[in-house]
C-alpha cells in the first residue's frame, strides 16, 4: 500500500502500509458557485452545502430550515441538501444508516484541528477530527481510528466490529472495532488469517501486550500528539 499524504508533515508509511482512501490533497477539487466554509455566494435564508449532482459532489446553495446542532444526529438529503443542518456542516452517514452533522471543509485549512477527508461512498469532503484512541471524544457514529499519520474522527463500516484475532483487512484497518488495528498474520502470535486485529497501547505507558508482543510503534513520522501511540505486536 502507497504512503499517506499529510499537509504539514509529509509523507508518512504506516506499518505495514495504511492507506484512507481518497485522502484529500490539498484542494479536494469539489467545485461550485458558492463557498462552503465561508458560507459566501448564497442568498438570505439559503446555506451554502454540498450537493450529489450526476454523481459529483459540487457545492451549491440550498434552503436552510435550520433546526439541528452541529454534531447533531439527522437524516442525509444529498441531492438536494436539505437535511437540516446548520450553514457550514452536511449530514453524513456510516453503512449503518446513522447520520451526524459534521463540518464541511475543501482543504486541511478549513479544519481547526484534523483532516478534510472524503467520507465513504459519497465522498463529500468533511472535517475529520484528530483523536486519541485512548479517550475518544468522536461522537457516535464517528470512531477514533488510524488516518495516515495520525488518528481521526472516522465513520466505521457495518463490519469493524473485531477484537484481538479476528480477521482483518490492512487497509483502512476494515474489520476491526475502535481500539484495533489491523496488522500482518505474521506479527501476531496464533493468528490463523493473513492479517489480524491487534489493540493499540501507549508507548509511554507500561507495556499490556502479552509476550512474545510488545508495544512498539505503527505510525512512522507521526503527526505531534501522536507519537506514543502503538500495538501489540512481535516486532521484527
Amino acid at each position: 500500500d502507497g504512503p499517506s499524504h499529510d499537509d504539514t508533515t509529509g509523507f508518512a508509511t504506516l506499518l505495514p502500509g495504511n492507506d484512507e482512501s481518497g485522502m484529500v490533497d490539498g484542494d479536494t477539487g469539489a467545485a461550485g458557485a458558492c463557498d462552503p466554509v465561508e458560507q459566501l455566494g448564497c442568498g438570505a435564508d439559503e446555506k451554502c452545502t454540498a450537493i450529489i449532482s450526476g454523481g459529483e459532489v459540487t457545492f451549491a446553495c440550498a434552503a436552510d430550515p435550520g433546526g439541528l446542532d452541529p454534531q447533531a444526529p439527522c437524516i442525509p438529503s444529498p441531492t438536494d441538501g436539505l437535511d437540516g443542518c446548520p450553514a457550514g456542516t452536511v449530514c453524513l452517514e456510516d453503512e449503518g444508516g446513522s447520520g451526524l452533522c459534521v463540518g464541511l471543509c475543501k482543504a486541511d485549512a478549513d479544519c481547526d484541528q484534523g483532516q478534510c477527508i472524503p467520507a465513504p461512498e459519497l465522498n463529500i469532503p468533511y472535517c475529520a477530527n484528530d483523536c486519541s484512541p485512548f479517550d475518544s471524544s468522536c461522537p457516535s457514529p464517528l470512531a477514533c481510528r488510524r488516518n495516515g499519520n495520525r488518528f481521526s474522527c472516522l465513520f466505521l463500516g457495518t463490519g469493524d466490529v473485531g477484537g484481538a484475532g479476528s480477521p482483518c483487512q490492512v487497509t483502512d484497518d476494515a474489520g476491526c472495532g475502535p481500539g484495533f488495528v489491523c496488522l500482518p498474520g505474521a506479527l501476531i502470535p496464533d493468528c490463523a488469517n493473513d492479517n489480524c486485529c491487534t489493540p493499540v497501547c501507549d508507548l509511554g505507558d507500561v507495556d499490556p501486550c502479552t509476550s512474545p508482543m510488545a508495544c512498539a510503534p505503527i505510525l512512522q513520522g507521526p503527526a505531534p500528539g501522536f507519537e506514543d501511540i502503538g500495538a501489540c505486536f512481535v516486532p521484527a
